[in-house]
Order: C-alpha cells, then structure tokens, then sequence
C-alpha cells in the first residue's frame, strides 16, 4: 500500500513537471554578434531584464552568427549547415533578432527554419521598409542614432571646437552605415564643423594619428571594428589603445564605449533594445496581434557624460542638456554610508515610537488633570456671570428708559469683567456717523481715547460687517483692515470686540468692548457680553415703541423736512452751473489778459524782462487747465442724457479716461505704457460709459499691483481695430484673476478686494454697459502672472 502511494506521489509530480515544461513557450534570440560583444550582452541583459519581470512564462534559446569576427561567405554557407542539423528539428513560439546581419538571415533563411513564427527585431542600423519587404509577422525597433543631438553636445560642451575627427571602419556593415549617416550630418554642419575621417588605416596607424590631434578638434568613436588589414579589433581594443592616446575629448554614441577616458555623448544603450523587443513580444505571446503593433522608430538613448573628463577639459556641468546622466559624479554622505543611515534612521523610529507612546500615555494624565481645573475656574466663572446678568437685568427692567441706568450697567461690567472700555453708540444718524449714547472707561484704560461721535468712513468695515448682523472679535485687530488698525490703535486700543444692537432685525447701535493691551477674549466673556446686548436690545425696543406715537407725529414734520433737503440738493446741480459760470469769467478774463500782454511782447520783444514773460505764459497755460479740468470733470459725473447708441472715438474716450487717472497710476508707482493709433476708431456706444469702463479697468488693475511686491509694474493700454470691431486691451503684470473665480467677475456684488476697497459693483457695471451696446469683454492671465482684458465695440459703418 506504502509503495502505491509513492509512486502515485511521483507520478504526479512529474506529470506536472511535464505539463509545466510544455506550458512554457520557447522563444530564440539570434544574435548578429559574438557573446562577449559588450552591445551583445547589454541587448541579452534588456530581454532578462523583461523576461524577469513577467516571470517564468518563457523559455529563451540564445544563437550568436558571429559576423564581425567571421564575415565569410564560406563562415556563413558552414553556419547553414550547422542550423540545418540544430534548428529544423525546433519549433519557436517567437523570434527576436538582434542587429543587421541576423535580420538578414532570417529574411534570406527564415522561411526554412521559422515559418508563420512571429520575428521581432532590435538594434538594426538605418532601418528601411524595404530590409523586411515581403516578411509576414514582423515588427521591431530601429536602432535610430541621434546625430544632432551628439555634434550638438559636442559644440555645447566644446563650442571652440573646427574639426571633428570620426574614427569608423568602413569595411564592416555597421561602419558603413555609419558611414553614409556622417556624410548626411556633414551636410548640416558644413560650415561649423570640418569633417575628418579615420577609417582605411592600420590600427597602429591609428593609434599614430590619435596621439597628433589636438588643439581645436574633437574625436567621434564610431566603430572600428576591422583595419586594412583585415584584423578584427574589439570595442575593448578601440578603448584600451585609443582613448589612451588621444590629448582632446572623446565622444561616443554606444554604451559599450561608456569607460573613463571617454567624455561621453548621446547613448544608444543595447539593454533599451533588448527591454523593447522583450516587452512586444510578451504582448504578441499574450494574445496582441502582431499587426497592430507598429515597429518603433523613435531613438532609444539617454545623454551619458564621464565628471571626470568634463573636469579635465574645464567643461562647466551648467551647459550639459537637462536630464544627462553624470557618471563618476562625487557621491553623496547617504550614498557612501547608505546602509548604516538606514540603520540608524531604524533605530530612531524604534526610540521614537517608545517615546510617543510613553509621552501620550503622560499627555494624556495632564490633560484630565487639565480640564478638570479648567472645568471648575468656568463653573466659577458662569456661576458669576449668571450673578452679574441678573443684575444687569433687573436694573434695565427697573428703569422706563434704559438710557438712565447705562451708566451703571457699564461700570459694573467693567469692574467684574476686568474691560478697560465699554461703550454703546447709535448707528442711526443722518449723516452716517455713529453717536455715543453712553461708555465707561475704567482706571486700566485711563489712557484710550474716549469719542462722542465717528462717521462710517472711518469704520467702513466694521460698519459694513455689522448691518449684516455679524459680530467681530479681534484679540490684536490683526482682521481688521488697515484703516480700522489705524483708528484703534490711534485711541491706544489694541483689542475690541464689537456687537451689532438689533430691534425688530434692524441693527439700531454697536456694543463695544475694549482692552489697551492685545487681550485674548474668552468665550464666557463674549456669552456675556451677547446676553448684555440682547437685554440692551429688548430695552431698546421697549423704547422703541413708547416713542412709535411720538415718531407718527413727527412724520409729517419730518416728510417736509424731507422735501427740503430733495429741493436742496436738486438746487445743488444749478449752484454748480452757476459757480461754474462765476469761475469761467474771472478766469476769462485772466487767460485775455495774459495772452493779450504776451500778443503785445510778441510785437514789441524785449520790451518785458524774460522772467514777466515767462511768469505770464505760465498764467495762461494754468488758466486754460483750469478751464479743461473744470469741463472735463462737469461732462465726466454728468448722467448722460441718452443712454442710446452713438458714434464714440475710442482713441478720444480713452485719452480723455486717462486724464482723470493718469496721476493716481503713477502715484502708485505704476508704469503706464499706451499703445494708441494715430486716427480715430469710431465705434456703436456711449462716451460717458466708456469712458467708465476704462476708468473702472485702469482702477482694478492698480488694486491688483498695490497686492505685489515687483521691482517694475505697468499697465498696457492698447487700441486697435479688425474687420468688424474696434478693440481696447488692458494689460498688467499684477496677480492675475484665479482659475476657480474666472466666471464671477462680472457678477452683481462679486468682490476679492474686501469691504474697505471693494463694493463689488465695477465689473458688473462694465459687463452691464457693454452689453448694452452689443459689445463683448474677455479676460485671461497673460505670461507675466497679471490679468488682461479685451473689450470689442462695434465699428460705426
């Protein structure tokens, strides 16, 4: 029974020995070259390389024709017979070729050893369709040199090099086609490089002639495989004799010559070849037809250079191409000791994660003990919070009006919450401004600056943010915008938190609380102060409503007041008009005088000192701008009488938007560049709107340059027009318009420049007035990081 089982067990394993055996496919590579070849084994280390990594699906057969040391008829007809005993018995799932003559082998042959077997092909030299004409199942890569990048590397590297001396045999196949490449370059670099070939020569002819080279020239080993003389010499030969000899930078362009004493070049690297012709043929075994995989043609190279020579010949590693591989480069500390780092970066983590642990074990403790005395200083603090409310409430609920009581609200708040400043102001007023109603300062704020009264403008921000409802806290003003920085800081205020008074969802008044010291609000503290507000707010409104009878009886009153101040500002318009006219009489009569007295000293010259007349021309001249900036500004704020279509000069509107902006640009150190036509460009708008459309545009991109530090910032301002429109482009060199907000600009409302710069309205206006007359607007971050702007008017035909 024991016996049974044995051999039940090994007739098992060997059945799928044999199965195994027979599911792997047997691929040949046939070499043109000998092994030992230094580009036959790299091609050989490729294809394992490859055949590695899919793992063991493949069973490899390696033949080497041997040509570059045997290129005989007689070699190759013992070959064929050699082939007939060994390879017509064989039966290959794929054939790989490597180089010219094992191609040509199988074109001439391959129909009696491997027909209807897919031929894969790598490493040929100036491959053509005619080398596979008439082949079925055939693709490949073509070994493409690339020569410009070689002779380019060579006049990087040595731009003072005249002559370039190619050593190539002439006589192998691979030399010849090496051959007719350099007469093709040669042509190309007639007139940088002379060309000097050293092929029909002995090799200690060679060797002679390498040792004589100097100066401005430069070597390209190419292969010398075979002398004059027929003797057969190796890549390692053309390294061991050459490179020793020669006095001037040796170029290459196999890897097989990659050794020191070579500079280096544009690398065909055999191992590239090999992993190619490797992987297309996994793809054709695994079910890839052979037809749609097209035969690779591009070059499979790498640029290679030797530190060593570069150093030697004073070459600076700045000018080699991006991406070059730099052999003998000096090694860094983790290269040489890369092993003992990663031992001792182990043993850290190891150290570091005992640590940790112990450490968040510990953290953990102070944290509970922590919280629990945090815990009991709030229960503390709410108890005496809920304390100082009840009190606040009772003495605005004691009280018909809340006013009467503030002052004592406010210095209790003070003493108990330890705030140097409380004050409570109405934001109600007529003429935008905030009125104190009540503050208290106590004695650690003695020193901030108490105010009865600010106007908006100097709050905007804040002002802005609390008509929204929204409260601010700042502990050291650090999120409030410049000019709210400025007014605390110039009141010795360094801390505020400030609160909205809202009645019947209308904010009536502002709360604020302050400290002369940068001061870290806590939430109890602002819970209390919220509460305070809304006790406040519910007073207020109480107030509200007993003043709502005395309120409706004003109305009337009120309602004539109002129709007083429509007439007066409606009188304001024909005050301007008259001043206007007050002021161009005077100045009238000034610009005659002078041009009068200047007349006269025309007719009568040196009868006026020189200084008289040029004060008096300097007169004229004021005179007559004064008058200009007066029309201009007047038919600037003009509403427009009609807002309908009509011929506008571009040129004109944008010389005239530039007047009223051209100071603020360079008073914001900003260079204006123009690029204006000499004639008009008449287009379908209006003038006033352009006109705004550029102030607005000119006006955005100075915000957008105040936000970068640039040593130069411009704005380019150009005219043009094609067949159909008249075109404005504004350019600057400021941030640019983000991808993710590109299509908000033009909305309503839509701002990046915050509350204090920024209403939000510009763009829409601009977008609005365009399209009002048919127009079009398009943006884009131009190359120097800024925004540009193209707008486009109809022509006028």
């Amino acid at each position: 029974m024991r016996c049974l089982r044995n051999l039940l067990i090994i007739f098992f394993l060997f059945s799928s020995i044999i199965a195994y055996s027979n599911g792997r496919k047997k691929i040949l590579v046939l070499h043109s070259y000998h092994q030992g070849l230094r580009w036959t084994d790299n091609v050989n280390l490729g294809i394992q390389s490859v055949m590695d990594s899919v793992g063991n699906k493949y069973e490899l057969d390696y033949e080497y024709l041997d040509t570059k040391r045997n290129p005989s008829p007689e070699y190759l007809e013992k070959l064929i017979e050699l082939y007939d005993l060994k390879l017509m018995k064989e039966n290959y799932d794929a054939i790989i070729v490597s180089d010219n003559n094992a191609l040509s082998f199988v074109r001439n042959h391959g129909d009696k050893y491997f027909k209807n077997t897919p031929v894969i092909f790598c490493g040929i030299n100036h491959f053509k369709d005619e080398m596979i004409e008439g082949m079925q199942n055939i693709t490949g890569v073509a070994e493409e040199v690339d020569w410009d990048g070689v002779i380019d590397l060579i006049l990087t590297t040595r731009p003072n090099t005249k002559q370039l001396v190619v050593i190539n045999d002439n006589i192998t196949t691979t030399g010849k086609l090496n051959k007719l490449s350099m007469v093709d370059i040669q042509k190309k670099y007639k007139d940088q490089l002379e060309f000097i070939y050293y092929e029909d020569k002995t090799i200690d002819e060679l060797v002679t002639d390498v040792k004589k080279v100097k100066g401005d020239t430069s070597i390209l080993l190419l292969t010398f495989n075979k002398d004059k003389q027929g003797k057969f010499i190796s890549f390692q030969d053309n390294l061991d004799l050459l490179i020793p000899a020669s006095k001037v930078p040796v170029y290459i362009v196999w890897s097989f010559y990659v050794n020191d004493g070579v500079i280096g070049g544009k690398i065909v690297k055999g191992s590239f070849h090999g992993e190619m012709a490797a992987k297309m043929v996994d793809n054709i075994l695994s079910g890839t037809p052979i037809d749609s995989i097209p035969i690779y043609r591009e070059p499979l190279d790498q640029y290679v250079v030797n530190y060593n020579e570069i150093k030697r010949f004073n070459i600076d590693d700045g000018v080699l191409p991006k991406g070059t591989f730099l052999r003998n480069s000096p090694r860094s500390f983790y290269s040489e000791h890369k092993e003992w780092v990663h031992i001792v970066l182990g043993i850290l983590s190891i150290s570091t994660i005992i640590i940790v642990v112990l450490s968040r074990a510990i953290i953990r403790r102070i944290r509970a003990e922590r919280a629990l005395i945090k815990e009991k200083e709030r229960l503390k603090i709410s108890v005496k919070h809920e304390r100082l409310l009840g009190i606040i409430g009772r003495l605005l609920n004691a009280s018909s009006d809340f006013k009467h009581v503030l002052d004592d609200v406010l210095k209790l708040m003070t003493e108990e919450l330890n705030v140097a400043r409380i004050s409570l102001f109405s934001i109600q007023s007529s003429d935008d401004s905030a009125v104190k109603i009540k503050s208290r300062i106590s004695t650690k704020g003695k020193n901030i600056k108490d105010v009865d009264q600010f106007y908006f403008s100097e709050l905007e921000d804040v002002i802005t943010r609390l008509q929204k409802h929204r409260s601010i806290v700042s502990n050291d003003l650090s999120n409030l915008g410049d000019k709210e920085r400025e007014y605390y800081r110039k009141r010795n205020i360094k801390s505020v938190v400030i609160l909205p008074v809202v009645v019947e969802k209308k904010v009536l008044g502002l709360m604020g609380f302050s400290q002369n010291q940068q001061y870290k609000w806590s939430r109890d503290e602002i819970s209390i102060f919220l509460s305070t507000v809304n006790m406040i707010a519910n007073a207020w409104e109480r107030n509200s409503l007993m003043e709502a009878r005395i309120k409706a009886e004003q109305k009337n009153l009120d309602a004539i007041r109002l129709l007083e101040e429509s007439s007066r500002l409606a009188s304001i318009g024909v005050m301007a008009a008259g001043i206007t006219h007050e002021i161009n009489q005077p100045l009238n009569a000034i610009k005659i005088t002078a041009d009068s007295v200047l007349f006269w000293q025309k007719r009568n010259p040196g009868e006026l000192p020189e200084m008289f007349t040029r004060k008096i021309k300097t007169i004229s001249e004021g005179t007559e701008r004064i008058d200009s900036i007066i029309k201009h500004m007047r038919k600037f704020w003009e509403k427009p009488r009609d807002i309908g279509s009509e011929t506008v000069d571009m040129l004109s509107a944008v010389n005239s938007a530039l007047s009223l902006v051209e100071r603020q640009v360079y008073d914001h150190s900003i260079e204006l560049q123009s690029d204006l036509p000499t004639e008009e460009i008449l287009v379908h708008s209006n003038f006033i709107q352009f006109e705004q459309i550029v102030v607005n545009l000119i006006v955005n991109s100075i915000h957008s340059l105040d936000k970068v530090k640039k040593e130069s910032k411009r704005i380019l301002i150009r005219l043009s027009k094609d067949k159909q429109y008249g075109i404005f482009e504004i350019h600057d060199n400021g941030t640019g318009i983000d991808e993710e907000i590109q299509e908000k600009i033009y909305d309503p409302l839509f701002t990046t420049k915050g509350p204090e710069s920024g209403s939000g309205l510009g763009m829409a206006i601009v977008k609005s007035f365009i399209d009002r007359f048919q127009g079009d607007i398009s943006n884009y971050n131009n190359a120097d990081g800024g925004a540009s702007f193209i707008v486009k008017f109809k022509l006028q035909e």
